[in-house]
């Protein structure tokens, strides 16, 4: 006998939620728990619940929440807790899109130039946002689902591509938000490698860097391939010439290896990784990046890859 279920089978461990921003704009918010979360009691001495936030949220909370729970499913679990946030956009359940690639563009990239208007330079706003809105949201309803959590403990952001770059604009200009970053294959190459600026600054004390008490830790991946793609089924000459001189012209590998090769050795970093898989492209190499830098994130550094 069969019934159709009226709603996901795990419905219960996750929660969406509605915010605006100072513009009135609004975000979809997707809080994930661990599938026993009503019943986690913490231990003694515990100082709270790690929390992995993530832009893109509408592309990557199930891939980040499935992670988390086949961590916590292992019969030896290596961590006790865990949460993952996603912020998204309100994308249409039924679209077949998961980005919303103009709000995305302006959200995630720096105030480089004056002429950048409307559609990009608002990550200083977007991480505001963040800092105001989204993570009261969480701490409070960590409490309210679980009255035994001892609030919110320490905090990674991940982000992808232009997630990444935003992610590591905000290590370089704001490095106490979170406790550690999650860079998967950055557009470093955005408006002239504009980035770069900000990590010279940042290697350099711009932001106290080297003499911080508690240093920021930082992960940064890439897909091995991302610089030259193989050629996909069916694609013509001409496409495929276009697509490969673009990836040529972003070198998203080359980038994250070069920048990773200057900040490991810059001595502003609890722990630091880099690393690069193999095989990989801009697209598969995020479900590599999300489920290697939860479970590092919430096992704890450091770890060698």
């Amino acid at each position: 006998m069969m019934s159709k279920l009226s709603v996901p089978s795990d419905i219960g461990s996750s929660e969406e939620w509605s915010l605006k921003n100072k513009r009135g704009e609004e975000y979809l918010i997707q809080i994930g728990f661990p599938r026993n979360w009503a019943d986690y009691t913490p231990a003694p001495g515990e100082s709270g619940v790690p929390v992995l936030y993530l832009t893109d949220g509408n592309s990557v909370f199930r891939t980040a929440l499935d992670a988390l729970h086949r961590r916590l499913s292992l019969d030896e679990p290596t961590f006790a807790t865990g949460v993952v946030v996603a912020i998204g956009y309100p994308i249409p359940a039924r679209s077949e899109k998961v980005y919303d690639t103009p709000r995305r563009c302006r959200d995630f990239t720096p105030a480089s130039s004056p002429g950048a208007g409307e559609t990009e330079g608002g990550a200083d706003e977007f991480l505001d946002f963040i800092e105001d809105s989204v993570k009261p949201l969480v701490r409070r309803r960590l409490t309210e689902t679980n009255s035994g959590v001892r609030g919110v403990g320490k905090g990674a952001l991940f982000g992808h591509s232009f997630g990444g770059l935003f992610c590591l604009h905000a290590l370089f200009t704001r490095p106490d938000a979170f406790h550690c970053f999650i860079a998967s294959s950055p557009s470093i190459w955005w408006n002239g490698c504009f980035v770069e600026t900000e990590e010279a600054a940042f290697r350099e004390g711009g932001a106290g860097a080297q003499d911080r008490k508690n240093k920021p830790s930082l992960m940064m991946f890439a897909g091995g391939v991302e610089d030259s793609p193989p050629r996909r089924r069916g694609e013509g000459d001409e496409e495929y010439k276009n697509r490969r001189r673009d990836h040529q012209g972003w070198l998203m590998t080359t980038n994250a290896r070069n920048m990773g090769r200057r900040l490991e050795t810059s001595g502003c970093f609890e722990n630091f990784s880099c690393h690069i898989y193999e095989g990989e492209d801009h697209g598969t190499v995020v479900a590599c990046s999300i489920s290697r830098g939860l479970t590092t994130f919430l096992e704890d550094w450091p770890f060698v890859l």
